[in-house]
């Protein structure tokens, strides 16, 4: 019996620290950062991760800030954020996020920190607020019509981008002779 009360203690203890590994979108917001492993030091994986941004810096991704080996904030665009139809035209917007990565050997924070929207061939910029989709939810907690593709071009964007940098930094890590 005790070692059944163990085993319970055990699995309760691992899954309140366990980590996110991907984004999720709620009425509450999104997942607030994920955790990736990457073998290698902080600033190896740091200094790879500049790379991306290098090679990436045709969509518009600059670093803001930098600390060396331990911190990067970087700003990009995605177009075709999200795409409606308005009277027969499909009208898309143009998304600037931020994100925030930090290093540590074996393995590395991703964090989004902002997003702001505008339509294509306007002049109006939304800033959007990561910690609160209370806009997009009926009272009954069902999306409102017209919002089906919202929660999945949140979480894609900031999955993609996390992603991409880890298929970069595993693809320069071979190239490198790691």
């Amino acid at each position: 019996m005790k070692l059944k009360a163990l085993a319970v203690m055990a699995f309760f203890t691992s899954m309140t620290f366990a980590q996110d590994t991907e984004f999720n979108f709620s009425k509450e917001g999104l997942t607030d950062y994920i955790v990736t492993t990457f073998e290698g030091s902080a600033k190896d994986t740091y200094n790879l991760a500049l790379a991306w941004v290098k090679e990436n810096s045709k969509k518009g991704y600059k670093v803001v800030t930098a600390v060396e080996g331990e911190k990067l904030v970087i700003e990009g665009g995605k177009e075709n954020f999200l795409c409606s139809k308005a009277g027969g035209t499909n009208v898309c917007t143009y998304a600037t996020f931020t994100i925030e990565i930090n290093f540590k050997d074996g393995r590395f924070k991703f964090e989004a920190i902002g997003l702001t929207e505008k339509p294509n061939n306007a002049t109006t910029v939304v800033m959007h607020d990561l910690n609160d989709f209370s806009e997009y939810y009926n009272k009954d907690g069902s999306l409102k019509k017209y919002k089906d593709d919202v929660p999945a071009a949140y979480e894609s964007l900031f999955n993609e981008l996390n992603k991409s940098l880890v298929t970069f930094m595993d693809k320069k890590k071979k190239a490198d002779g790691w």
